[in-house]
């Protein structure tokens, strides 16, 4: 006797006998309807269709991973929504989040990823909150409804329909709840945004002015979280929470406000400043001049790379402001580079009328016996042996920096104004917030000049290097800063100095066009 013939099972064999019924039916209506296949081809592509186990139809997936791959997973997708509302998925995905914050809180292995789940379930209740149109009008000021309306309000719930006002207050609350499920996961920056976003929508949500607080206090900002403590304290006076916040920071509130108002003072003070130099120097003829303050583009560059390597003498000294009292009398900043020996000298204040000769005289006198220098080991810094130098960073008549690095001409008092602030807050001076703008902001800079460079030169073409100016001993500093040659970096005027006979000296004398010298008046 043969053994009985095995056949395959039907691919609907395996699934709900509901739904293979159902799909039955579906399936001979479309045949009644002409709606069969085209031909033979095509009825036997999709038995191979329905045979390959990795790309079956959606109906018949039983996991997660099978209806991914579904061809007609997303009309699958549809299909199993076509029932519902935007009112009743946004309804729906509220009340997900909500089970997810409850299970994060019973979770006593501190599971993190059921508040992670509140916050996608609360963005979808969002997006869906997007897709209703309210009803055009809300109720006149002072209705009360009827117990029939708020019966039927009730049966009907997850259909209802929200009028301008009642659809605000409900995406308030959903952002509301998703800053708190940010707050469990210490997300503070997005509590803050969350609850900005859902008291715009709802003034009245003490929740969101609650969590607004309490994310202020744990950033220390704590004038923003007094702020938020005591609007909310106008819509419920007798929230224990706000009062307990505000009890706790009223003191440190009410000293940063003193902080911040005295950093105000100066930085109003230090505009003027800005202004008043700016204003002095256009009448004076005096050019001043940019350095970069960042050396790379992104944080994984080299810090030491080229443009910190040419500026790092002068960057500690960012800031520094020349001192202007009369159209005569002033002074500048000035740095007296020795490339010789790697050294330097900062001058905060060298008077306009000063020869240069007599304050590197007070450094290098020409005495017999050692300098004073410890770095001059062989004596040959003397103030009669000294040849000085100033570099010519732009062509004549202005124009562009030779290469990124270079020093650009300030060409308005506003962004006079932008370099000084940013010079300030490279340093530090004015917080670690600021700090992070002012690099941002000089690193757009840089990736421009870059750019510019790049497209007319190449990423990489070295550039040449600077043309020089040299310096007769006799003349004033103001003579040297008035010469049309002179763009001066950073506020501080910069010199190069040599010993004469020096090979330095006469190494740079070979890689540098001396372009001429600044003579004292009369010679």
């Amino acid at each position: 006797m043969s053994a009985p013939t095995q056949t395959s099972p039907s691919p609907t064999d395996s699934i709900d006998p509901d739904i293979a019924d159902m799909f039955a039916k579906a399936m001979d209506k479309a045949i009644d309807e002409g709606k069969g296949w085209k031909s033979d081809a095509d009825k036997q592509k999709y038995i191979e269709m329905l045979e390959d186990d990795d790309h079956l139809p959606a109906i018949f997936c039983t996991n997660e991973e099978e209806l991914r791959n579904a061809p007609d997973a997303e009309a699958f997708a549809e299909l199993f929504i076509e029932n519902e509302t935007p009112s009743t998925m946004m309804q729906s995905f509220k009340a997900k989040g909500n089970e997810s914050i409850r299970l994060g809180r019973q979770n006593q292995a501190k599971n993190v990823q059921y508040y992670r789940d509140a916050i996608n379930h609360y963005l979808q209740s969002i997006a869906w909150g997007e897709k209703i149109m309210p009803t055009d009008e809300d109720p006149p000021e002072g209705y009360v409804k009827d117990e029939k309306e708020k019966l039927a309000e009730t049966k009907n719930e997850e259909h209802k329909d929200f009028t301008r006002k009642e659809l605000n207050i409900y995406k308030s609350t959903l952002l509301a709840n998703k800053a708190m499920a940010h707050m469990e996961l210490k997300n503070w920056g997005y509590v803050i945004e969350d609850s900005l976003k859902s008291l715009m929508l709802d003034g009245s949500n003490v929740k969101s002015w609650y969590r607004l607080a309490k994310a202020h206090e744990t950033r220390r900002e704590y004038e923003e979280c007094m702020a938020a403590c005591e609007k909310g304290l106008k819509v419920e006076e007798d929230n224990k929470s706000l009062k307990k916040i505000a009890d706790k920071v009223v003191k440190k509130a009410e000293a940063a406000r003193i902080a911040r108002q005295k950093k105000e003072r100066e930085r109003v003070r230090r505009v003027g400043e800005v202004k008043s130099l700016w204003k002095f120097c256009k009448d004076k003829g005096i050019k001043l001049g940019r350095v970069p303050l960042v050396s790379t583009l992104d944080d994984d560059g080299d810090e030491d790379d080229t443009d910190e390597k040419r500026w790092n003498h002068q960057l500690p000294h960012t800031g520094k402001m020349p001192k202007v009292r009369s159209l005569v009398e002033y002074e500048f900043p000035a740095m007296f580079l020795y490339p010789a020996v790697g050294q330097s000298d900062f001058v905060e204040g060298v008077e306009a009328g000063e020869m240069i000769a007599l304050r590197l005289a007070q450094m290098f006198p020409d005495e017999d016996g050692p300098t004073p220098m410890p770095w001059d080991y062989n004596d040959e810094y003397k103030c009669s042996n000294l040849a000085i130098y100033f570099e010519i960073h732009q062509a004549p008549g202005g124009g562009k920096a030779q290469h990124w690095e270079g020093v650009r001409r300030l060409e308005d008092m506003g962004e006079c104004m932008r370099f000084f602030g940013n010079a300030r807050a490279m340093k530090g001076s004015d917080g670690q917030g600021e700090m992070e703008k002012a690099k941002k902001d000089e690193r757009e800079k840089m990736a421009l000049y870059v750019k510019e460079w790049s497209e007319e030169h190449g990423r990489h073409k070295i550039p040449d290097a600077c043309d020089v100016m040299r310096v007769h001993p006799a003349v004033t500093l103001e003579q040297v800063l008035v010469d049309k040659r002179m763009v001066v970096p950073n506020f501080i005027v910069t010199f190069l100095v040599f010993p004469e006979e020096h090979d330095a000296h006469k190494a740079f004398m070979r890689e540098r066009n001396v372009v001429g010298i600044v003579q004292p008046e009369g010679m």
